[in-house]
């Protein structure tokens, strides 16, 4: 009897270790690895410059509801970016744009999915190394575009991945191309009107056009010339 409780033991232990590294192995779609967005922390790293911090701050204290939320700098960015604990907003560049683009922390090379970071979606802001000009100004439609990204990723694989072009919708009334009329229209929050913000790069001739709802800040199009 007690042999036989040993090898009873011995199998379910094997079973446990398996199903373990079945787990450690497995396979996940972009939404399954996004579930655990609302129970993490987001960190908002600041990006040194005052003037547009002070602006981050404030539009993000008054529309970030998603997840609970904090500020941190890009030191404490880089000390936990491989820690499977956070969810981080932050500015990132290639030669060409600005993005603000929603980050999962972790390690890439971690052997359970669910633990590696990636970045989850990068919205153009700004030509490289931002003017801090427009960006200012159009700054709540770029966090409201990225939680309503997040929010339908959740829920639909088709949007998690297909970014940012799985949240266009048809424009409903007057396109403004005009970027005073653009401005204009934006800080008024018209009802039923949109702006178009064009991103020209400065070191080369790539342009990318995004146009935004004034008043609900959904995303219309986003085309890359």
């Amino acid at each position: 009897m007690r042999n036989l409780k040993k090898k009873y033991l011995l199998v379910l232990l094997l079973v446990l270790y398996g199903a373990a590294a079945f787990a450690q192995g497995r396979i996940y779609t972009r939404k399954a690895r996004l579930e655990d967005f609302p129970s993490r922390t987001t960190r908002v790293v600041l990006t040194g410059q005052e003037v547009f911090d002070a602006v981050l701050k404030e539009e993000i204290s008054s529309r970030w509801m998603v997840s609970p939320y904090e500020f941190c700098t890009v030191t404490d960015y880089t000390r936990d970016r491989y820690t499977s604990l956070y969810y981080f907003v932050r500015f990132t560049f290639d030669a060409n744009f600005t993005y603000m683009t929603l980050t999962k922390s972790g390690d890439p090379e971690d052997e359970n999915q669910l633990k590696q970071g990636f970045d989850v979606v990068m919205i153009p802001i700004a030509p490289a190394y931002m003017t801090g000009g427009d960006e200012l100004v159009f700054l709540p439609a770029y966090i409201d575009i990225m939680q309503q990204y997040i929010n339908r990723a959740m829920v639909s694989d088709k949007v998690a991945y297909r970014g940012l072009k799985a949240l266009c919708s048809k424009p409903v009334g007057p396109v403004h191309t005009d970027r005073q009329a653009a401005l204009d229209a934006f800080l008024a929050a018209r009802p039923f009107e949109n702006a178009r913000i064009e991103i020209v790069s400065s070191s080369s001739d790539k342009k990318i056009e995004m146009v935004i709802s004034t008043d609900t800040h959904e995303l219309r199009s986003i085309k890359r010339k």
